[in-house]
């Protein structure tokens, strides 16, 4: 593990001599500080030294069409089942997949598949929609992964969009909707129990469970959130842009610096990809640091270079063993933490 501390002695004499703040608050510092706080944890095929303590408060994934959320279950999930515990996940599971079913489609919708398999069950909801002037078969696909070892179910959703036939064009959807759904249970297999730390190939999602895929899938997208302490907060996003996006992608990177192009900035290497990092006060505290950063060698096309950004604050009231040493700020420990990001042993294995 990079020794952080010495990260964060870098930073201070870093940010000293650079442009991007022009502030004193930062300077050289004539000693290591005090106790390391630090650990590595995983982010996707990244890893990162976060404060102990750091949780996950939101994780979005998606790959092979199947996405899912990796927070426990909460009534404001809506879309999403997120994670389910105890002896009372299965039913909990079927209990969301029907109030998500009537909130879509009322009591208009019928159950066509309840499929029960190796730690797997998945139920399909059909509905025939717009009957009067354009109609089509609405399937909607609900899968649950089970760990019994964790007593925890996640409930992943198939994308809605590639299971809509309609009538013009389809007579009968189920060999087309069959076909969509043999390749299911081997994607839900790739969920695994995989205890962090671990140099397992693919995407690890928390300190418990690893999309171990051997090949990243085309659509592979990742939103995570951590939170440490009252304020301080990271959020990552690493989203593949499909081949032919390439307009796109870089309009949408454009928009994204064009932004904050008030802010000072400063192109860096974090996780050996450049991008662009922007640093501000925060609006309510200023011991506060807002950061944002985004990768500017992104490619449609590449599970490799996806579009990645890391946002969110640092507050140093958060960092008690650092708050009262001289010349360390949260600029500083910003920095120092954006600086550890570097991928996983195998993670990047599988991307193209």
């Amino acid at each position: 593990m990079k020794n952080i501390i010495f990260l964060i002695l870098f930073s201070c004499i870093f940010l000293t001599n650079c442009s991007l703040i022009g502030s004193t608050r930062t300077a050289m510092i004539d000693e290591i500080p005090g106790p390391d706080i630090f650990e590595p944890m995983c982010i996707g095929r990244y890893q990162m030294d976060m404060p102990k303590g750091t949780i996950v408060s939101d994780l979005v994934f998606r790959s092979f069409d199947l996405k899912g959320k990796f927070t426990q279950n909460s009534s404001e999930d809506g879309e999403y089942g997120g994670l389910f515990s105890g002896n009372s996940r299965h039913q909990k599971w079927t209990d969301w997949v029907s109030k998500n079913s009537k909130e879509n489609h009322g009591n208009n919708f019928n159950y066509i598949i309840d499929k029960n398999g190796n730690d797997y069950r998945i139920l399909s909801t059909h509905v025939v929609f717009r009957p009067e002037t354009k109609p089509s078969d609405m399937i909607e696909t609900y899968i649950k992964k089970d760990f019994p070892s964790l007593k925890l179910s996640v409930g992943l959703k198939a994308d809605p969009t590639k299971t809509i036939y309609f009538h013009s064009k389809y007579k009968d959807y189920k060999p087309y909707y069959q076909r969509f759904l043999k390749p299911i249970p081997e994607v839900t297999s790739l969920y695994k129990h995989q205890p962090w730390p671990h140099n397992q190939l693919g995407v690890c999602l928390d300190k418990n469970i690893t999309f171990n895929t051997v090949k990243a899938a085309d659509d592979e997208y990742l939103r995570v959130i951590y939170r440490y302490g009252q304020k301080t907060f990271f959020q990552f996003y690493f989203d593949a842009y499909p081949a032919g996006s390439y307009s796109e992608l870089q309009e949408y990177i454009s928009q994204k610096l064009g932004l904050l192009s008030m802010f000072a900035s400063d192109y860096f290497t974090f996780g050996g990809h450049t991008g662009k990092l922007f640093l501000s006060g925060d609006r309510y505290n200023p011991e506060a640091t807002r950061f944002r950063w985004y990768a500017t060698d992104a490619k449609a096309g590449s599970t490799r270079n996806p579009y990645i950004s890391i946002e969110g604050r640092v507050d140093i009231n958060d960092f008690p063993e650092y708050r009262n040493m001289n010349n360390i700020d949260s600029d500083a420990i910003a920095l120092a933490i954006l600086s550890s990001l570097r991928p996983r042993e195998n993670g990047l294995v599988g991307t193209k």
